[in-house]
């Protein structure tokens, strides 16, 4: 969850653990929309520019506390107090706007695309309605990177099915230099590059990460396989930035970036550069785990988002708690809240090594590793047992939090912001058709442009 909760802006008697206003605010709703995929955020209860500053719901909320009492139990009453209320003055009441998946927060002030238009007369335009010429140009501006020009523009007027022609101008700015840059950008965020992109980098080279991004986020391609590829992305012929899948390695420089075997292999996750960043040497790969966890399902444990708590010290404390299998301490309460989570999803991952001094490498599958501490590879994620890596992968291929999560990381690049509350029905649309539908990018995107959010001015 992104927020800091209530708690910091009552006096130090009042103050709680991190997790406790995440924890019950969706232990109050929990068929919120927002705690089913685990993305409530801090702007829930706070200003868009973050904590300390409250919202109008947060403002409520904090009235029917008790500054000198503990924050935690007295949370849930507060938030039943306050909802019949409409916080935000936007006409629904702060319950409607939780179990619908809003935010009782914000009204068209804080959320100016939800303002209702009320200027027409744009001899332009159709304002207030889907605009396929506006949409035209947005196109051009957002996946060519250019305005379009006036033959363009007259061809376009011209057309008898302005929808069709509209989405033939998306397919071939598709395969512009300019949206692969942008997907190259977007991929840089989750690679998150660091040292030079050469192959004899003993860190792994990146730039075979990238184009795995690329490929997978291009095409007919299931995004999927970010996670579940077991294949190599090389360029084809070299330098000519064509991109084709290799199932095995077919010189030194291909075998240095894929060392592993093709049974071990899962995308992204298991690169040379991803297991020594993300590994190193650490027995338990807490890292890697929640690298991923937050960079391709859009939760962050550190944040309070995603937890789905497993006590596998079964009753053991007053409160759920891992194992502590590396007697690192995180048993304790404090650290409890997110290790829970965190360390069952680490635990199917141990057997990969991340950087082998004495042996001059990185990026290795080792079955004897670390089995002095993890004599399974047994976790779990979204609080569900598994058992292997490929169990990890399927379910988290399979969950609503990857399509959200992909979907709104291309929303937010094309608009520059996250979505606002009036928008969430149309993203849960996208990204509810984006997962039973292949989990195809370039489809989604197809839909996207089709929609009032993106077309009408």
């Amino acid at each position: 969850m992104r927020w800091l909760p209530l708690l910091l802006l009552l006096p130090s008697a009042a103050l709680a653990r991190p997790d406790v206003g995440p924890e019950v605010f969706c232990a109050t709703y929990p068929d919120s929309p927002t705690c089913i995929t685990g993305t409530t955020e801090c702007s829930t209860c706070h200003a868009t520019s973050g904590p300390p500053a409250r919202n109008p719901y947060g403002a409520d909320i904090l009235l029917e506390l008790d500054r000198d009492a503990p924050f935690g139990p007295q949370l849930p009453a507060a938030l039943q107090a306050v909802e019949a209320l409409d916080s935000d003055g936007d006409g629904l009441g702060n319950l409607d706007e939780i179990d619908g998946g809003t935010r009782p927060g914000f009204d068209s002030t804080l959320e100016p695309e939800c303002a209702e238009q009320t200027a027409f007369g744009n001899p332009w335009y159709l304002v207030g309605e889907y605009d396929p010429a506006f949409a035209h140009k947005r196109v051009l501006l957002d996946f060519c990177g250019r305005s379009p020009r006036y033959a363009e523009r007259q061809a376009f007027a011209a057309s008898p099915d302005p929808i069709q022609a509209l989405q033939d101008t998306l397919s071939l700015c598709l395969q512009s230099p300019y949206w692969r840059e942008v997907q190259q950008e977007i991929g840089t965020r989750v690679v998150r590059p660091i040292g030079p992109a050469t192959d004899i980098n003993i860190l792994g080279n990146w730039a075979w990460d990238l184009r795995l991004w690329l490929w997978a986020t291009s095409g007919d391609r299931d995004a999927g396989e970010l996670m579940s590829a077991d294949y190599l992305v090389v360029e084809d012929p070299p330098g000519t930035g064509r991109l084709a899948p290799i199932d095995e390695p077919r010189d030194d420089n291909e075998a240095y970036a894929q060392p592993l075997e093709a049974e071990h292999r899962f995308g992204l996750i298991t690169t040379r550069y991803s297991l020594a960043m993300n590994v190193m040497f650490t027995a338990v790969p807490r890292t890697l785990a929640s690298h991923f966890y937050r960079q391709l399902l859009g939760l962050d444990v550190a944040r309070s988002e995603g937890l789905y708590p497993v006590d596998e010290a079964e009753g053991a404390y007053d409160w759920a708690a891992p194992l502590d299998v590396d007697d690192k301490g995180v048993w304790q309460e404090a650290c409890a809240a997110c290790h829970t989570t965190l360390d069952p999803l680490s635990y199917p991952w141990a057997r990969y090594n991340g950087i082998d001094l004495d042996g001059g490498t990185t990026g290795a599958y080792l079955p004897e590793r670390a089995i002095d501490i993890l004599p399974t590879t047994e976790g779990a994620i979204f609080g569900q047992a598994i058992s292997t890596p490929a169990e990890w992968v399927d379910a988290a291929v399979a969950s609503d939090a990857f399509s959200r999560h992909l979907v709104e990381t291309f929303f937010e690049y094309l608009f520059r912001r996250a979505p606002y509350s009036c928008e969430q029905d149309v993203i849960d649309g996208l990204w509810a058709s984006f997962r039973d539908g292949g989990r195809n990018v370039e489809d989604m995107l197809h839909a996207l442009v089709l929609t009032d959010l993106y077309g009408t001015p």
